[in-house]
């Protein structure tokens, strides 16, 4: 492995994973940092990388339409994503996107990155700890179909939107797509998750997963 692409705004990550690099005898790895999705495609297309780290807090990002369109570009990419917040919803979804692992960055400690950087660079899956859990606990305890499952990828990726509070003004600018369709959509979203209004939308996230109905 020699070349990774980094797609990130968070200050001070790249300066960290390149020292970890230099520290952990990973000295002939190139880490090449873009800051939008647009730009990570457009390296995708021009360059060989080796590895993908995408961090999932990107701002006005279409985050399943930009692994997708990853993929289409380099189907055997290794795609890495993290996110500093532990929200197993979108986890799971994006896990089942075509990513390679994910990562739980925590207290800005990039140690984990790496660790995932070398198991996945060996062709295996990698999943942090803490989402293995949840993932375990949704397995054994909870009995009843994830109504999250519902919803198409264009309503998921809405859905993730209207949760970080945006407006139908720029879901639509990041989706690109008319703003009456985002409003078709808002409509259909509430109709699948059997709810009227975008507070019940917020506190359904927060609900532990044995609860969920």
């Amino acid at each position: 492995m020699h070349q990774v692409l980094l797609v990130n705004q968070d200050l001070g990550m790249h300066s960290d994973l390149c020292l970890l690099f230099q520290e952990n005898d990973y000295e002939s790895v190139l880490l090449d940092e873009v800051e939008t999705g647009s730009e990570a495609l457009r390296k995708v297309l021009d360059d060989s990388y080796d590895m993908l780290i995408l961090n999932l807090d990107l701002p006005n990002t279409n985050m399943l339409g930009l692994i997708n369109k990853l993929r289409l570009l380099n189907p055997d990419l290794p795609i890495l994503i993290y996110s500093s917040e532990l929200e197993y919803i979108f986890i799971k979804r994006y896990l089942t996107s075509g990513v390679n692992g994910y990562c739980f960055f925590q207290n800005d400690d990039a140690s984990e990155i790496l660790k995932a950087i070398g198991v996945i660079s060996t062709g295996k899956w990698y999943i942090s700890p803490e989402m293995v859990e949840l993932i375990v606990e949704q397995a054994l305890y909870s009995k009843k179909a994830d109504r999250f499952d519902n919803l198409d990828e264009q309503e998921f990726e809405i859905f993730t939107h209207l949760i970080k509070g945006e407006t139908v003004a720029n879901i639509a600018k990041i989706m690109c797509v008319h703003l009456p369709t985002v409003s078709v959509y808002k409509t259909r979203i509430l109709d699948k998750l059997r709810i009227t209004n975008l507070i019940e939308l917020k506190n359904i996230i927060k609900m532990p997963l044995q609860q969920e109905n």
